[in-house]
């Protein structure tokens, strides 16, 4: 993920949309136009968001944003605004903050309610080495820090769901 927006400083702002199913060619397509569109014209009290965009594994679409000062309330809010039309017209839903993400055995980017994670924890389909994905970090820095793609040992996974849920 080094790789991954490269022009940008650390603290540059991100944003996850993590998508429930992988989209199609023609959906990846949609997306891309929508946002490339909007990133022209992408500002912050008047000036200019430097933005861009990844759509990782066909799963998360990564939108990041930097302009001095820090991105303003209302640009995000415009970003976001995209992205809702996009599940309104398209049901590209990247809001569902209900679904964990991880690499099943083979190495496909699964999603799965939070109680259906819990129950995989459970029966060890899940362990420490088991890749998951921390949708919630929130700079360019975490991203190249790892921390979007882990290990459940090293994520906030591990505290959420213990292989011995309480009774």
């Amino acid at each position: 993920m080094n790789r991954l927006f490269p022009a940008f400083p650390d603290d540059s702002k991100l944003w996850i949309y993590a998508l429930a199913q992988p989209l199609s060619g023609v959906e990846g397509e949609l997306v891309a136009t929508k946002l490339s569109a909007f990133l022209k014209e992408w500002s912050s009290h008047g000036t200019p968001v430097h933005g861009a965009f990844e759509i990782i594994e066909n799963r998360f679409v990564l939108i990041a944003g930097f302009v001095e000062g820090g991105v303003g309330g209302c640009s995000t809010d415009s970003m976001v605004r995209v992205m809702k039309e996009l599940r309104e017209t398209s049901h590209i839903d990247g809001f569902d903050r209900s679904l964990v993400f991880f690499r099943d055995a083979k190495g496909t980017v699964q999603a799965v309610r939070r109680l259906d994670f819990q129950a995989l924890v459970s029966a060890g389909q899940v362990d420490a080495d088991t890749t998951v994905f921390d949708t919630t970090i929130q700079t360019v820095g975490d991203l190249r820090r790892g921390g979007f793609e882990t290990t459940f040992a090293r994520s906030w996974h591990a505290a959420a769901f213990s292989p011995s849920p309480p009774r």
